[in-house]
């Protein structure tokens, strides 16, 4: 059943672009010589005229060649390629051919240039990684071992138009996706001549500088310092003055570099370049006439490309998340599997039916942003619950009445959502601050009632703790203190206990080769109870009134329902060992209608 159900139909991304059939779009790493313009798309490597026009690929290898740069005289083109496993320099005609090696090690090469007599490639490599950076080397297009240039570690870089001056970054972050970040890795422009060794920073901006290059006299670089997007500057490196050029406040200038006319980037989804001599931005239209393999509708083995799992509401079916859809899988092999979303242009996670299974909650970037949506059964009629594009939501749960569902956020928020208006409560927050351990909310659960929350909590401490949240009024309780990590509660199917995982078993061993203290299988399962006249469960039953009904050895009578009685200082004194569950490495624990407790 599972090889012919774990085969779904759909489009890759990048369909819901809307393209015109041969319109160019994301073409990386482009470089420009006086009469054309070299780029990367679908991982090959392509060739148009400087005004744009019709482009033709010039390589085909499986893998990924990319960081195309023309040289001086505009007759030839180093790359890094993967053609013998690894990520190397290569030579090639500048109208394409067959590419020349010029390095051997395992280490990443990448190509940044050349120096201006062209008779050397310049790049970066992580082949030696002091301090975890790359270094900077020259290596001859006649070929032999490459040269260090002297500085202690480089990314980015350009060597001035005589040779002599050396731009660059220390640092190399300009391919992470992180914007506007001002922290320790937030890269700046360094200077200096290379016989004099005399390196120095000349940008102190606190956010990015980077993607240094040369015209003349003049230093050109890319930073995020007007409006939290990347633009172009020209500096004077003899008296630091700096002119912004472009003044983009919606999309980065990426990928930029100095061409003889101007310098080539992409801005949005197109290439632009920026004139020199008369400051003018023009857009390259580029025609790639391409089958487009990857964004084809294609047959995908969704096996390994699943997430999140739930029970159907019949109990005789998988609701299964894969590769953005969410499918029914019935266990009847007779029976055929449906999509219940079938969105290729969105993607859709974390499903779960409604207690009554007659309604589909599930997270959704159908409006652009992951939302909380209600759909019916069979994913028809849904409807977005939520809108106030707070990024990344995790795991929606149903209130066992259905009147609200719970979800998790990236703000480390825990909120509750009724499941007819939408009308948001949020139920709790974790802080930020610089502790990077803090992960927010991740572990909640419903009362049977449906009158309260459990979830865990990270303290300062550095401990997960217990909490409870109640429905009616809003008030919130502590469970659990921060001396000891408690986690993954979950209520009994009576509601008179909440049970949760706790590391509270130190039975440390010596470690054999640092004579330090190992501490192994410290958690068990603990519960709390709930109400203010209960007993252990574990205590046995005995029959002492009056008419033979069944009481406690205090003689109460169980009753059902959650009422949580908590001491002055608000911290249950009430916790239990579960018996009979040995000292482990457990993640979660469920309890079941059943009585019994899953780990």
């Amino acid at each position: 059943m599972f090889k012919r159900l774990l085969v779904v139909t759909m489009c890759m991304a990048g369909v819901q672009l809307a393209l015109a059939a041969d319109e160019g779009r994301l073409m990386r790493w482009s470089d420009a010589s006086e009469t054309q313009i070299v780029f990367t798309y679908e991982g090959d490597l392509w060739l148009a005229g400087s005004e744009g026009g019709d482009a033709f690929r010039i390589t085909s290898h499986a893998g990924t060649e990319r960081y195309a740069k023309f040289s001086p005289d505009g007759g030839r083109m180093a790359f890094s390629g993967s053609y013998d496993g690894g990520s190397d320099v290569y030579l090639m005609d500048a109208r394409g051919g067959v590419p020349l090696r010029l390095t051997w090690h395992p280490g990443r090469d990448r190509v940044l240039g050349w120096t201006p007599d062209g008779s050397e490639v310049l790049f970066r490599s992580d082949r030696e990684m002091p301090f975890g950076a790359e270094e900077l080397y020259a290596v001859s297009v006649e070929g032999g071992m490459p040269r260090k240039l002297p500085v202690d570690r480089a990314g980015l870089a350009a060597l001035s138009p005589d040779g002599t001056m050396l731009a660059y970054n220390r640092g190399s972050r300009e391919d992470r996706t992180w914007k506007r970040h001002q922290g320790g890795t937030a890269q700046d422009i360094w200077l200096g001549s290379l016989a004099e060794r005399d390196f120095h920073r000349v940008t102190d901006w606190q956010g990015t500088d980077n993607y240094p290059m040369w015209r003349g006299s003049d230093l050109f670089f890319t930073s995020d310092r007007l409006h939290g997007t990347m633009n172009l500057y020209r500096m004077d490196p003899s008296t630091g003055e700096t002119t912004a050029l472009t003044e983009y406040a919606d999309f980065d200038v990426k990928y930029p570099s100095m061409g003889p006319a101007g310098i080539i980037f992409q801005y949005g989804e197109a290439l632009h370049i920026y004139d020199l001599d008369d400051g003018e931005i023009r857009a390259i239209p580029v025609t790639i006439r391409s089958d487009r393999v990857p964004v084809r509708p294609a047959l995908v083995k969704a096996g390994r490309n699943t997430g999140s799992f739930r029970p159907g509401p019949d109990g005789e079916s998988l609701l299964l998340e894969a590769r953005g859809e969410l499918l029914l899988l019935p266990l009847d092999e007779d029976e055929e599997p449906e999509n219940l979303t079938g969105t290729s242009g969105a993607r859709e996670k974390d499903g779960v039916f409604s207690p009554d299974g007659e309604k589909l909650a599930f997270i959704s970037d159908r409006s652009g942003d992951e939302e909380l949506w209600v759909a019916a059964a069979d994913g028809s009629n849904a409807k977005q619950l939520t809108s106030d594009r707070n990024g990344y939501r995790f795991r929606p749960i149903w209130s066992p009445d259905g009147s609200f569902i719970l979800f998790a956020d990236k703000t480390l928020r825990l909120t509750m959502v009724d499941a007819t208006s939408g009308k948001a409560t949020e139920v709790d927050r974790g802080e930020y601050d610089d502790a990077w351990y803090r992960w927010g909310i991740q572990e909640f659960t419903v009362s049977p009632d449906s009158a309260w929350i459990a979830y865990s909590l990270a303290e300062d401490s550095l401990n997960d703790s217990i909490f409870l949240y109640q429905v009616a009024t809003g008030e919130r309780l502590r469970v659990t203190g921060p001396e000891t990590k408690d986690w993954s509660p979950a209520f009994s199917a009576d509601g008179q206990y909440l049970y949760f995982l706790s590391d509270r078993t130190l039975n440390p061993i010596m470690g054999r080769m640092d004579q330090n203290h190992v501490f192994l299988d410290m958690t068990r399962a603990y519960l709390v109870l709930l109400q203010s006249d209960q007993v252990s469960p574990f205590v046995t039953p005995v029959k002492n009134d009056a008419d033979g009904e069944e009481t406690d050895e205090n003689g109460d009578d169980d009753e059902e329902g959650v009422t949580v009685a908590v001491n002055s200082d608000g911290i249950t004194d009430r916790v239990l060992l579960v018996e009979g569950i040995k000292a482990g490495d457990y993640d979660r624990l469920e309890a079941t209608e059943d009585g019994f407790l899953y780990l």
